[in-house]
């Protein structure tokens, strides 16, 4: 016996579909540590420790195996191979359930018509931008889209709740809980399926649904890995000074319950904000991942389930589809994008129904116009026969066809997909450790995916460990709401001070000297007299412009003048203010001007804070025509809610004026 045929041809297309994506997923694989939640799943599963909510268990303690299992490679490349792995999986399990809804939607079709639409299908999903992006990096959604799929499986499978199902269904909760998102889907399922299947084998079992809820229930005992492991996690507390300790991680019941719960993201929710704009996002997101014709193609396939009456099958995917895009279009988190896998994991099995349908019609109908009915039986029965081959023939070389769709898609994202050469985050910490910093110093960020790659040269390669990286909102509390008051933390816990990039717009509250590749920070100590000093602006009641500083009193035609003022808050700013500059000649005339918004994206005034004083640099080029006399200063505040429409903060005051010389 042939090697080959011990197998049967779902088993060989399923192989090659799994060889082909592990190949393709194998060469566009990041090879090192990445940032954001990937890098922090890379150190996260090497430990093993707590990750952001809902903390992964499963996820984490597979991680955590397979990273000490498998001796090859780096850590952070061990884990993005777990990714790929994963989806390796997903779409070998895909063909399966692929194949199953082109017999149940299509009978009629030949069976290895089936094979090729369900294989363009799970081949669709593969190349998809964002599936295909998730499997080459450290990420949880290649996991999730196996659960997925695993879940469709069983219900496909016994179309009827079973233990199996629910014991996956409660194990898919321990890693991503928008799993419950297909619960109507596959609840609505199963109430149709039931209607024809009263006497199913499991509904007189009396204690079916009692062993179906303890399925479920016993794999979330999962969860608590979470305090189990939190006090060997090395940064449940991090401590900046004697009385500067933060808590990432509460290790009481209510901490438990909130990591669980995700509780700091539920200000995410925001129903009442979704509108056209957040339409036109899943639009565009479905067009990434299929183009035209598979959009076209999804359509038909859902057709023709209409036509052939599998409501049921309908009511599945379109309900578990709809499920998916509705949540993600209230939940306003900045990468979104990936929890929209699952839906386009059914668009792909609408497509391969779709161009199976397409197919056979179009042969179909081919066939019965070019074939004629003949009286003689013999005759008539041989015609059929050969009908019915031209028919098959037609459909898979439609079919063949339609693997365009996923070629194109290949060839044409793999340059922006591809992760082979990223090795960005590695080579910047490496040189940023590098550094001769002192023992002890803190580094900061205003962005978290940035300091991760840290933590993992620190967790896992051990260097440095004395560092301290921190970013806005490591702990949920006010002192660490933004860049601005964590540098406050930082410099008041009298340790060396970082910033890891230029924040120039920093220096409005901070003295910043480059240093090598960083910026030392130092405390801005105002002095307690002025050079100018100035009075309260008109009609405000926020805002105090103490004084001025224009190191000249007069200037030069073409020349630059320099002008910092000094603001003290009074009350609590809630709008990103902008301040501006005016130079304007006797006649009341503007000759140049400078407006801009103080502290700029990274410390705007609805950060500050009351009390506090600020200083506020422009530059303006003094034009080459300007008149040679006396220019007043005129200085205020602005806000614009909108383009077009300015409200200003007081009426502006003119503070002083300087001399233009020729």
């Amino acid at each position: 016996m042939k090697p080959l045929q011990r197998f049967t041809t779902d088993q060989i297309i399923t192989g090659g579909l799994m060889i082909a994506a592990l190949t393709l997923y194998g060469f566009t694989l990041a090879p090192t540590v990445l940032q954001a939640d990937s890098a922090e799943f890379q150190f996260v599963a090497w430990l093993p420790a707590i990750a952001h909510p809902t903390g992964y268990p499963l996820y984490i303690l597979l991680g955590w195996l397979w990273t000490h299992l498998c001796l090859y490679g780096e850590v952070a490349w061990r884990m993005n191979l777990l990714s790929a792995l994963f989806a390796t999986a997903t779409i070998g399990l895909m063909y399966t359930v692929a194949k199953q809804l082109m017999i149940t939607t299509l009978p009629n079709s030949s069976p290895l018509s089936q094979q090729l639409a369900a294989a363009l299908a799970t081949s669709t999903f593969a190349v998809s931008r964002t599936f295909w992006s998730q499997a080459i990096i450290a990420e949880v959604y290649t996991l999730h889209a196996f659960f997925v799929v695993l879940l469709l499986w069983l219900a496909l499978k016994h179309r009827q709740v079973s233990y199996p199902l629910a014991f996956v269904f409660g194990l898919s909760l321990t890693h991503h809980v928008t799993i419950v998102l297909l619960l109507p889907a596959l609840i609505s399922f199963f109430t149709i399926t039931q209607k024809f299947e009263q006497n199913h084998p499991l509904l007189k079992k009396p204690n079916f649904y009692p062993i179906c809820i303890l399925c479920l229930l016993a794999p979330l005992t999962l969860y608590f890995y979470l305090p189990l492991i939190a006090p060997t996690t090395p940064y449940q507390t991090l401590i900046l000074s004697d009385p500067q300790t933060l808590t990432l991680y509460d290790n009481t019941w209510l901490g438990f319950w909130q990591h669980l719960t995700a509780t700091a993201f539920r200000g995410e929710l925001q129903p009442t904000a979704v509108g056209l704009v957040r339409l036109i996002m899943v639009g565009q997101a479905l067009y990434q991942q299929v183009g035209w014709a598979g959009i076209i193609l999804a359509g038909v396939g859902l057709f023709a389930m209409g036509v052939n009456k599998r409501f049921d099958l309908l009511t599945l995917t379109v309900l578990a589809f709809l499920g998916v895009v509705t949540f993600n279009l209230i939940y306003f988190i900045g990468d979104i994008f990936v929890l929209f896998i699952p839906a386009w994991l059914f668009v792909c099995l609408w497509i391969g129904v779709g161009s199976l349908g397409l197919a056979h019609w179009l042969a179909t109908k081919f066939v019965k116009s070019r074939l004629t009915v003949n009286q003689n039986f013999y005759f008539r029965n041989f015609e059929k026969r050969l009908g019915q081959n031209i028919s098959h023939f037609l459909t898979i070389s439609l079919l063949s066809l339609f693997f365009v769709l996923p070629t194109s898609l290949l060839f044409s994202q793999i340059a922006e997909v591809s992760q082979a050469n990223n090795r960005a985050s590695s080579d910047r910490w490496q040189q940023i450790l590098n550094e001769p910093l002192p023992q002890g110093a803190i580094l900061l960020s205003n962005d978290r995916d940035e300091i991760m790659p840290m933590w993992y040269f620190q967790y896992v390669m051990n260097q440095r460990p004395d560092l301290l990286g921190l970013f806005p909102l490591i702990v949920q509390t006010f002192d660490y709401a933004n860049i601005g008051r964590l540098l406050d933390q930082s410099l008041a816990s009298h340790r060396a001070v970082y910033l890891i990039k230029p924040m120039k717009e920093l220096q409005i509250k901070a003295n910043l000297t480059a240093t090598g590749t960083l910026f030392l920070v130092t405390p801005f100590n105002p002095a307690p007299t002025f050079p100018h000093p100035a009075t309260l602006l008109n009609s405000s009641t926020s805002i105090k412009l103490l004084g001025y500083d224009t190191k000249k009193s007069s200037i030069l035609r073409g020349e630059d003048f320099s002008i910092t003022l000094y603001w003290q808050v009074i009350q609590p700013m809630l709008v990103d203010y902008s301040s501006y500059v005016h130079l304007v000649n006797k006649q009341g005339q503007g000759i140049t001007q400078s407006d801009h918004q103080p502290g700029g994206d990274f410390y705007p005034s609805r950060y500050w804070q009351v009390g506090e004083i600020l200083r506020d640099s422009h530059t303006l080029t003094i034009p080459v025509n300007a008149p040679m006399e006396d220019i007043q200063l005129r200085v205020g505040m602005y806000y614009q809610p909108k383009p077009g429409q300015i409200i200003t903060l007081g009426d502006g005051k003119f503070i002083g004026k300087i001399t233009v010389n020729p």
